[in-house]
């Protein structure tokens, strides 16, 4: 358990979330509410000085007295009966948790936004968001004498706007921020989130070390570089007081005494020295976990996986799945998750044998999206949240809403796949060199499975690129016999290489993501274009 790890990492902050608490009114479950006081009291002797929960606010409508709604449903803010009631409420379920220091509050993109209800007094959506977060504090930080951190997200540029005016319009002195390493989500090719120098307010930085977009620790998510780098950066920002790291994803997904431990261990030696390099950290980690024996053979590997990420789980710098399941036709792929929304240049260096850059409009969205997720309106199957969050994209003309795979884009993306396959491979036979010099043989079956699965990872996804944007080059051009060849190919390897993972013995952790339920996941993308894919007009590959 984490919790065990605490005086080693020197932990003196334990959020508690998701599937344990993830609103304050789960204390009502007496399970959820059994399990949370029983790690609590763990992790107070474990020496962790403070604890804390989630909480989102406000609830989903249908949770609050209709007494206190107008006639066409929305909740009256304007009523002081229901902010009576609301503290009043906070009030009896603190009082289950009388053993915790803090509550983490998500205060936007919750159940009833807020910003939608009706109020004469407070008109503007960041003066609701501030009154709800002042209204918690009062009974939060005032009355319990608690710790109150209130959690940022947002989904587009014009979201940020507002949020930095709530926050900043909050009164309460002792409300502070968390939020996250990159703007939005946890996304490799997002940029920091250089918005945070304009919080009024103390900030720690949540980091994802559980990585939930890129594996979850069962493929080989073992990324420190970029946990170092980052935290350089928020380092030297004057109004940030620490960081909070997120250690799984659900169920046995946890790196505490796995080889992706190495992303909690970079951040701890980082924040403790800034003058360290990841190299010299993922040293020491190996020598500790592995034995100094094994540097030579191991270091190479830990220092270039991420480069297999990359390779693989990206397509020409988009992430090219759902939550770490195998995914090509996702829609936030093409718009809500595209890292050019957060660039003021947004233009991306390709390396993995393209050596290239892209514009991530004009050029990756203009070709690799499909024409449906490129339009302004809801119609034939379309797609509407690239208009919605990055306007200007569409109205600047950077993409059209036709199909423009082509010859050009196909050979890169096959370009790319090949290179993160040859990364795959030459890291599991590295890991293979290792076994020799391994003491503890359990920790080497359990790193190489780790780089099995994702070589075999690697190959799914070369596979699936081939058949998908083969596929939708062909429909281009139905003449194109090469196209028309290479999602043949992809269409076979997919058959190939998942009868070869539906056989393979050791799926790894087990959490949000399963490794092996990406077998029927890729069996339904050949499926769709085998037997006639409906957005696509029934058309089959002839």
């Amino acid at each position: 358990m984490a919790v065990d790890k605490a005086p080693e990492y020197g932990i003196n902050h334990l959020q508690l979330s998701h599937q344990l608490i993830m609103d304050l009114k789960d204390v009502r479950n007496p399970e959820k509410l059994h399990k949370t006081r029983r790690i609590i009291d763990s992790a107070h002797k474990e020496g962790i000085g403070k604890v804390l929960v989630w909480d989102h606010a406000l609830y989903d409508r249908d949770y609050y007295p209709d007494r206190f709604k107008k006639d066409n449903g929305l909740i009256n803010l304007d009523d002081p009966g229901f902010w009576k009631w609301m503290k009043s409420d906070y009030r009896s379920m603190l009082d289950s948790l009388t053993n915790i220091e803090g509550i983490i509050l998500t205060f936007i993109e919750t159940g009833a936004r807020i910003e939608d209800q009706y109020s004469e007094r407070w008109p503007s959506p960041e003066e609701k968001l501030a009154n709800l977060v002042d209204s918690v504090a009062s009974v939060i930080i005032d009355e319990r004498g608690l710790d109150l951190y209130i959690r940022t997200f947002m989904y587009h540029k014009k979201e940020l706007d507002a949020l930095l005016g709530s926050i900043n319009k909050i009164q309460h002195p002792q409300v502070k921020v968390m939020t996250k390493e990159v703007p939005h989500d946890f996304f490799l090719t997002h940029p920091v989130s250089d918005f945070i120098s304009r919080f009024a307010k103390d900030v720690i930085i949540e980091f994802d070390l559980g990585h939930e977009y890129h594996g979850q620790g069962v493929i080989a998510s073992i990324l420190p570089e970029v946990t170092v780098r980052r935290w350089k950066y928020y380092s030297r920002q004057n109004n940030v007081m620490g960081y909070v790291a997120r250690t799984d994803r659900y169920g046995t997904t946890q790196n505490i005494g796995r080889p992706t431990e190495v992303n909690l261990y970079a951040l701890k030696r980082i924040s403790k020295d800034t003058s360290l390099t990841a190299e010299s950290i993922v040293e020491e980690f190996i020598t500790k976990k592995y034995g100094k024996k094994t540097v030579d053979v191991l270091l190479p590997v830990f220092l270039q996986t991420d480069e297999i990420i990359r390779s693989v789980i990206y397509t020409m710098g988009l992430h090219m799945n759902s939550h770490s399941r195998f995914e090509f036709d996702y829609p936030s792929i093409y718009s809500r998750h595209c890292s050019g929304k957060w660039l003021d240049k947004p233009v991306i260096k390709l390396e993995h044998g393209i050596d290239k850059k892209f514009h991530y409009w004009k050029d990756i969205i203009e070709h690799l999206s499909p024409a449906r997720y490129k339009k302004k309106t809801r119609y034939d199957g379309a797609d509407t949240r690239l208009y919605n969050e990055a306007p200007w994209v569409i109205e600047n003309g950077w993409v059209t809403p036709k199909n423009k795979m082509n010859n050009k884009y196909l050979d890169d993306v096959i370009t790319q796949k090949d290179y993160g396959c040859d990364k795959a491979r030459w890291a599991l036979q590295q890991v293979k060199k290792a076994k020799p010099l391994i003491s503890d043989k359990s920790d080497y079956q359990e790193l190489v499975h780790l780089y099995e699965r994702t070589y075999f990872t690697a190959k799914l996804y070369r596979a699936g690129a081939k058949a998908y944007f083969g596929f939708r080059t062909y429909l281009n051009d139905t003449s194109n016999a090469r196209a028309q060849n290479i999602c043949r190919e992809g269409l076979e390897k997919i058959k190939d290489i998942t009868r070869e993972m539906q056989q393979y013995p050791h799926p790894g952790p087990q959490g949000q993501f399963s490794w092996k339920n990406d077998i029927p996941r890729a069996m339904q993308l050949y499926n769709h274009i085998t037997r006639g894919w409906d957005v696509y007009d029934n058309r089959k590959l002839e």
